[in-house]
């Protein structure tokens, strides 16, 4: 069932319950509203028959039972007075030959001193009346309801339950569909939308509700979908891209090798220049997989209680075992009392990775290979380090780029890369909840700065589910 429909029929219910409640209402009051009315004109009666038929009660005797019981339930007359002694005995009546009310209900007028019955047909009502000298008698006055009133009122509030139920589903529905418009133009907007357009964006118009927020809500998520398809693309040009390469430059250097008998020398260099090639692709399927182990379930990573400086010292040593000619500079300020402020919670591997990607990169792009690494340690946990170099700088224009996967500025394609680490650096520290930023001057040099906010390491352990 259509959400409109369901809108509609629990209108529909809900004003049927009021409705019907109300029409109810007014039947009920204006049915007792009669009964009052009528059962005063039956005392009015009973107080004048009282006075004019009591002013004498010797005068009185009990009246010749010549009643005859009507053959249904329905008396000849429309109204009846009578009067009964205390003895039972009906002394005064209007018409003679009227069945007298029976022994039962005497008694019931005696005990209450005035009741409320039906006789037959007809309304009755029973009052004790004593006289100047104090003996009871009792006055039954009866008479006719015409429940004609009643009936023309209870059919003019069924038609108009009827009519109003009628009006109330054409209301419900219209203002129903009224309400899910925006849905409707939400619908059909994403069934238009294409794969190969996933930069049009949901209308939110002008109001601030409920289905504004939505469409806000579904924006942001075809922002995120954009941003991963337009990742995925980039991933598969660049990583064929990069794989070709080497793959080329190793076939080729193996059939220019294998065309001739060469020295072994030659043959040495050969394998030197393809085993450089492998190793190439080798670190961009290490990088790889590094991204796709954060991306895929970054819940399962462990994080432990690392010693800051001690991290720092490991990238810096596996970094230079690696490149002989690269020179890094350690700078740990000034160190605090106690050694537990240089612990962190945090995964050793991944954050080793990320320090030593971000010192191998300024190394890289410096003319003397040499980076500077400065650390501050807070003890509120706000740790900070830098890494800073004096190579050419980041253009402006290119610092929010350089973190997207395979990015790779034109001015340093002779420089070799993978276009991945800054990527991978970028998404351990938010694994992390380590906030990075970039300044680059117009004079030269680039320093990246990690900051680690204060128990940024315990929310990450317990959390563990960064925005990447």
């Amino acid at each position: 069932m259509q959400i409109r429909t369901r809108l509609t029929l629990l209108f529909l219910l809900i004003a049927a319950g009021v409705l019907a409640g109300v029409l109810y209402a007014v039947y009920f009051l204006f049915k007792k509203n009669t009964e009052e009315s009528f059962f005063q004109g039956l005392e009015s009666k009973a107080e004048m028959t009282a006075q004019t038929a009591l002013r004498n009660p010797s005068a009185l005797s009990p009246l010749p039972r010549l009643w005859i019981a009507p053959d249904n339930d329905t008396l000849p007359y429309r109204d009846n007075i009578s009067v009964f002694d205390d003895a039972y005995e009906r002394i005064f009546a209007v018409h003679a030959d009227a069945p007298p009310v029976s022994v039962k209900n005497l008694q019931d007028i005696y005990t209450e001193r005035e009741t409320r019955f039906r006789h037959f047909n007809l309304h009755a009502l029973g009052r004790v009346i004593n006289t100047f000298d104090g003996r009871p008698y009792v006055v039954v006055v009866e008479g006719y309801c015409d429940p004609s009133d009643l009936n023309n009122l209870r059919n003019i509030l069924v038609i108009s339950f009827i009519l109003g139920m009628g009006l109330m589903a054409a209301s419900g529905w219209y203002f129903s569909g009224q309400a899910l418009a925006p849905v409707s133009r939400i619908i059909n907007e994403v069934d238009n939308m294409q794969p190969s357009n996933l930069s049009h964006r949901v209308e939110t118009g002008n109001n601030r509700d409920e289905l504004a927020r939505l469409a806000e809500t579904f924006n942001r998520l075809l922002d995120r979908v954009e941003q991963a398809f337009r990742m995925q693309r980039m991933f598969l040009s660049n990583v064929s891209h990069e794989l070709k390469n080497p793959l080329t430059a190793v076939r080729a250097q193996l059939d220019v090798t294998l065309q001739r008998n060469r020295d072994p020398e030659e043959y040495r260099q050969a394998l030197i220049s393809v085993l450089d090639d492998v190793r190439s692709m080798s670190d961009i399927e290490e990088k790889l997989l590094q991204l796709a182990r954060i991306y895929n379930d970054p819940s399962e990573i462990p994080f432990t209680r690392v010693r800051l400086d001690e991290l720092i010292w490991s990238a810096k040593e596996q970094l230079q075992k690696r490149r002989k000619d690269y020179k890094i500079g350690l700078d740990f300020g000034e160190m605090p009392e106690s050694e537990s402020i240089l612990y962190v919670q945090a995964n050793e591997a991944l954050l080793r990775t990320a320090l030593l990607n971000l010192m191998d990169n300024g190394c890289k792009y410096s003319p003397d290979h040499r980076v500077q690494v400065r650390a501050r340690f807070s003890a509120d946990g706000a740790h900070a380090i830098e890494v800073s170099d004096n190579g050419p700088g980041i253009p402006k224009e290119e610092i929010p780029l350089i973190f997207e996967p395979f990015f790779r500025s034109a001015r340093h394609r002779r420089i070799k890369g993978t276009g991945i680490g800054l990527s991978l650096v970028k998404s351990i520290l938010n694994l992390h909840k380590i906030s990075l930023s970039v300044e680059s001057p117009d004079r030269g040099g680039t320093v990246f700065r990690m900051v680690f906010t204060p128990l940024a390491a315990a929310d990450a352990v317990s959390a563990n589910q960064p925005d990447l």
